[in-house]
């Protein structure tokens, strides 16, 4: 029995001695060391594959809030804020350059790695392919947005100018309203003068005292005084308005010249007589003045 004892340790000896020398050997050593770097680029690459998934939500993210601000802008331009929202266009051109820069960081990052992931690479391109067409659309809307506010720019000279033409119109009109008045003024000025008539009724005494008419003698019946009159004597009227000239006496004689058959002396119930004008035109158109002499 003690026999087998000391065997089986001189057999577990013998191990130990034999797995200290392999822990030694060099094949031993370099099998670690294998294991350590392919535990260490394991870490690594999980830590790069997390860094990328991080990466492709950030731009994911990104084209999310473009497409958000791209209604914003289209809003903003048929409002008419065209200055906003070439603003926004600013705003959202930096974000795409930002995220082009973070999707070369990424597949330079990938390829330094080595990752063959066909997933991976997919959602890259997939990304890549609409940062680039997003960037398009964005530059093409940017230029569409200034093409707007030139042919706005254009509109608002075009109303300008308008506007100084009204105003220079008005003022022509104004002017003209002023010349058509004062002409119109003129006109019936004018016109009173051609139609303006002068009436005297007054006893032959009167007329001789206001010097209306000469004096007649012996063999000289009385006339209209040529050497002029003085008018404050005259009633005024208008030869288009007078036709009936109320005489108030029942014995009258007409002293100016006027076509017989253009009036006539009527007389009233109460035997007073009145001047009718038959022929207006007639009437005045040898004098514009109507002296009657009555008693």
């Amino acid at each position: 029995m003690q026999h087998k004892m000391t065997l089986v340790s001189l057999l577990f000896v013998a191990l130990l001695a034999t797995s200290c020398d392999v822990e030694r050997s060099e094949k031993y050593q370099a099998l670690v060391a294998e294991r350590d770097s392919l535990y260490t680029e394991a870490v690594a690459a999980k830590g790069g594959f997390d860094n990328a998934l991080n990466t492709i939500n950030e731009i994911e993210a990104a084209l999310e809030s473009v497409r958000a601000q791209e209604n914003i802008i289209l809003m903003e331009n048929q409002e008419g804020n065209t200055n906003k929202a070439v603003n926004e266009i600013n705003a959202i051109q930096q974000t795409l350059q930002e995220n082009r820069q973070k999707i070369e960081k990424l597949e330079k990052q990938l390829a330094e790695q080595g990752a063959n992931s066909k997933a991976l690479n997919q959602t890259v391109s997939r990304l890549k392919k609409q940062l680039e067409e997003k960037d398009t659309y964005i530059t093409n809307l940017k230029d569409e947005l200034q093409q707007s506010r030139k042919q706005i720019a254009t509109l608002n000279e075009q109303v300008s100018d308008l506007s100084e033409n009204i105003n220079e119109l008005n003022t022509n009109l104004d002017v003209m309203a002023v010349q058509n008045a004062a002409q119109q003024a003129t006109i019936e000025n004018q016109d009173a003068l051609l139609n303006t008539v002068w009436i005297c009724i007054a006893t032959q005494q009167a007329l001789v005292d206001k010097g209306i008419v000469s004096k007649g003698g012996l063999f000289q019946s009385s006339e209209i005084s040529k050497q002029g009159f003085d008018k404050s004597h005259f009633r005024k009227g208008n030869k288009r308005d007078v036709e009936i000239v109320p005489l108030n006496t029942k014995k009258a004689k007409v002293m100016t010249s006027h076509p017989d058959s253009s009036y006539q002396i009527t007389e009233g119930e109460d035997g007073a007589l009145s001047l009718q004008i038959l022929d207006k035109e007639a009437f005045w158109s040898m004098s514009n003045y109507l002296v009657v002499s009555i008693k």
